[in-house]
């Protein structure tokens, strides 16, 4: 139950990132399992202070989930971290591997990993391991809401296997300036470039996983 629980709090994190609220829907698709479960799930978590749940629109953490979901994903991306730059593990195979990896991590061997990483500062997706900002979407827009003709920077995305195969073969810049050029809804695609590089068109659904912000001056 503890690793369900775990596992939930985390989808649910990766996923209120830069939006108001969790549906059921994107929880079932990330968690895959069935709406049920979802339910049943939920209910408990509520149940436990861990979540807030309003009917037919998601969920989101309270207080004390976002600060136990703060601490598994730091020791998650921390795991990255260790598999991407000491085991050369190919990034599609990272996420899977990393979440078996902590959930075996006591507080005292989290921190030895990150002393042995030398404190790194960000998984190699994107995503932040310092506690006070692991969370923080203050800054965040997710690409599939920046207007058109809008420079921002890409941050960081949700690394599922897919999206990862996806940006891979894109070659899109981690932590570069991109440019978002318009967007077609009709295809479900938006256009973007960055310097010294043409225009691409990027799945609008994809794009609703990946976080921006604007350049600094």
């Amino acid at each position: 139950m503890l690793r369900q629980q775990n596992k939930y709090l985390r989808i649910i994190a990766e996923c209120n990132f830069a939006r108001p609220r969790v549906s059921n829907k994107q929880v079932i698709r990330f968690a895959q399992v069935s709406p049920a479960s979802v339910t049943e799930m939920t209910r408990h978590l509520q149940r436990a202070g861990w979540v807030h749940r309003r009917r037919y629109t998601g969920v989101t953490l309270t207080t004390k989930g976002r600060h136990l979901a703060g601490k598994l994903l730091i020791r998650y991306r921390l795991c990255e971290v260790f598999l991407a730059q000491q085991l050369n593990l190919p990034l599609p195979l990272i996420p899977k591997q990393a979440w078996a990896m902590s959930a075996t991590l006591t507080p005292e061997t989290t921190t030895a990993l990150a002393t042995f990483l030398d404190h790194p500062q960000t998984s190699p997706f994107g995503g932040s391991l310092n506690p006070t900002e692991v969370l923080n979407d203050s800054q965040m827009t997710r690409l599939s809401e920046v207007n058109p003709d809008t420079t921002v920077v890409f941050h960081h995305y949700l690394e599922t296997p897919d999206m990862i195969t996806y940006l891979e073969h894109l070659a899109l810049p981690l932590g570069q300036p991109i440019h978002l050029i318009k967007q077609d809804p009709a295809l479900n695609l938006l256009y973007i470039d960055w310097p010294d590089h043409p225009a691409i068109s990027l799945d609008l659904a994809a794009a609703d996983y990946i976080y921006t912000q604007v350049p600094a001056d």
